[in-house]
């Protein structure tokens, strides 16, 4: 792994000088895409680290974003970005030119901003359109909180797919449309169902959709053939499916999943409070997407959260250009997500795992070895790294 450049940081120039979430893709050209998600805009970073362009700005015409998220890029320099502000899609040229402007849903679709908020997105490698996680179940269950109070009719998921399914989203015409392509399985939720007095309350409604501890993740990718990767269990099993969602292939490795011990969930409400405790007091800090609730609810909410009853092994893929795998493990604490990198290769041959933190995990893959890291200060301001590996012989 070489280090080739670095941008950003407290001392950068303005161009550089990034909010504190930052969404990357690298284009064909070597070029590092990076969506400003504070500053709502987009900067292209060409491969020796010298900016090529900024495209758009926050604002509330054609062009300019309001609330943008996430960002898909084609492997030709054009790139897309749902904007919940706008309740659309923007789509731009690889010379950063607005080209097309697709609104999420009609004017009759109620809350169609939530179709915007999209946790995960790719560009779909065989076509033009977006392959994109659905929407999270809070979110949907917030559409619906919205129209209980507002006397409008429910719709079980108002907006698609949930967040343990993947769907392709069309772009070819004036409106989106979206199509489901699989479902991942979803652990089963005792209770889970609320009470019409319940529903009226919006801290009930989160702490229904709320993940238990533990509580397997939906992690995925995409490869460069339309090649899907996931995994939605707590077992060590990434399941490659067809662009259609059928499932072709299964790479498993020996790591099992460990039950789920009082001493473990003991440890981990600790820690949860101990984090809690920093957060309060301004040593750390999260980007959520919902409003921090009071510390005395959220100390409650720790406690009282439910358990998976095994820890799940996978917390993590990524496809590499070429189309390799890197599968990120459980690290050695039972809720640490970081933890050593097996690599497969574009054959889906293992090559060997990678201690931790060497390096983590990529936030995107490039062309040529590329990869892009992001470092944050004491004051959590992001400093971009761009590197490029070379796999060992």
């Amino acid at each position: 792994m070489t280090e080739l450049y670095r941008v950003g940081g407290l001392n950068a120039q303005e161009w550089a000088f990034f909010g504190p979430r930052l969404e990357m893709s690298f284009d064909g050209a070597g070029n590092l895409l990076v969506l400003d998600v504070v500053n709502q805009r987009v900067v292209v970073i060409g491969p020796d680290g010298q900016l090529v362009r900024v495209v758009g700005r926050e604002g509330e015409g054609p062009g300019e974003f309001q609330m943008s998220l996430v960002i898909a890029v084609w492997r030709d320099g054009r790139l897309a970005l749902p904007d919940m502000g706008h309740s659309a899609i923007q789509v731009f040229n690889p010379e950063g030119e607005l080209e097309r402007f697709v609104r999420l849903a009609d004017e009759t679709t109620p809350l169609t901003a939530t179709l915007g908020f999209r946790e995960r997105i790719r560009a779909d490698p065989l076509g033009d359109g977006i392959i994109a996680q659905g929407v999270g179940g809070v979110l949907a269950q917030m559409a619906n909180f919205a129209n209980r109070r507002t006397g409008q009719p429910e719709d079980e998921n108002p907006a698609g797919v949930d967040d343990r399914a993947l769907e392709m989203l069309d772009l070819s015409g004036d409106v989106m449309t979206s199509s489901p392509i699989l479902h991942g399985w979803r652990a089963p939720r005792p209770g889970a169902s609320l009470s019409s007095a319940d529903a009226a309350d919006w801290s009930s409604v989160v702490a229904t959709t709320e993940d238990r501890y533990f509580e397997p993740g939906f992690h995925w990718d995409v490869l460069p053939n339309g090649t899907i990767a996931y995994s939605d269990s707590s077992a060590y099993a990434i399941k490659l499916a067809r662009p259609d969602g059928s499932v072709i292939n299964v790479l498993t490795r020996p790591p099992s999943p460990e039950a789920v011990s009082e001493r473990i969930r003991q440890e981990l409400v600790a820690s949860r409070l101990q984090l809690l405790d920093e957060r309060s007091a301004g040593r750390s800090s999260s980007a959520g997407a919902l409003p921090p609730q009071p510390p005395g609810e959220s100390r409650q909410r720790i406690r009282n959260r439910g358990f998976y009853h095994e820890v799940p092994v996978v917390r993590g893929i990524a496809v590499t250009w070429d189309g390799g795998l890197w599968i990120q493990r459980r690290g050695e604490d039972p809720w640490d997500d970081d933890g050593p990198i097996d690599v497969f290769n574009a054959d889906h041959e293992y090559l060997g795992t990678l201690a931790v933190g060497q390096p983590a995990m990529p936030t995107a893959f490039g062309p040529h070895g590329l990869v892009v890291h992001m470092e944050r200060d004491e004051l959590d301001v992001p400093t971009i790294v761009v590197s490029q590996w070379v796999e060992g012989r």
